[in-house]
């Protein structure tokens, strides 16, 4: 699974009659960095292009989010690896992860629990999951189940905390919504992640 950013690195602080030039520049820095959360809001709301994975999952980007990467992906099951498609969403110091998995079959549950183990368990360090996942509804009436995490990257140790839905159609095509953001960002990005999920059509 392609690893998670790590933080952005911070500006150097200089001394002197530079100093000024230097906070606006390190303000501009930090604006882009995190997103520019409040100007993006003030930003007329645009309808972006679709986002289409394995003609499985679609959803529908929001403005100031863009696709980071793109990949083939294989998921460890017990029945052996299943092959998929990955895509991840970033604005600023979050993300949505987005995962499909043609005829995976089972439920939504056995799915999460997938991801649960062979995913997040080796991305993060010290993951800690919510215990009862709880039952969701996506907009176009499929159902999943929805669980909350935190952990750090290992090496640096920043935390991250997210929120992953998953869900399983009835054609038994599968997809995973993970929602992160570095911790104390999250609460930023929520409601947006909310609806690029909630939106989201699984075949």
């Amino acid at each position: 699974m392609p690893a998670r950013p790590d933080a952005p690195a911070g500006p150097a602080r200089r001394s002197g009659r530079r100093l000024l030039p230097t906070l606006i520049v390190a303000g501009v820095l930090l604006v882009t960095a995190f997103g520019g959360f409040v100007a993006a809001r003030a930003l007329p709301q645009t309808t972006a292009r679709p986002l289409t994975l394995g003609d499985i999952l679609t959803t529908r980007p929001l403005p100031g989010w863009s696709v980071a990467r793109r990949q083939p992906v294989s998921l460890p099951t017990f029945g052996g690896p299943v092959n998929g498609e990955f895509a991840q969403l970033t604005r600023g110091a979050g993300g949505l992860d987005l995962l499909a998995f043609p005829d995976l079959g089972g439920s939504p549950e056995d799915l999460a629990v997938l991801y649960r183990d062979g995913v997040l368990a080796h991305q993060l360090e010290r993951l800690a999951v919510s215990r009862n996942p709880e039952r969701v509804m996506l907009g176009n009436g499929l159902e999943g189940v929805r669980f909350h995490y935190i952990g750090s990257t290992p090496g640096t140790g920043a935390a991250i905390e997210g929120t992953v839905t998953v869900v399983v159609s009835p054609s038994g095509n599968g997809a995973v919504f993970d929602g992160w953001a570095f911790q104390g960002q999250f609460e930023l990005l929520a409601e947006e992640l909310a609806e690029m999920v909630d939106g989201a059509e699984v075949a």
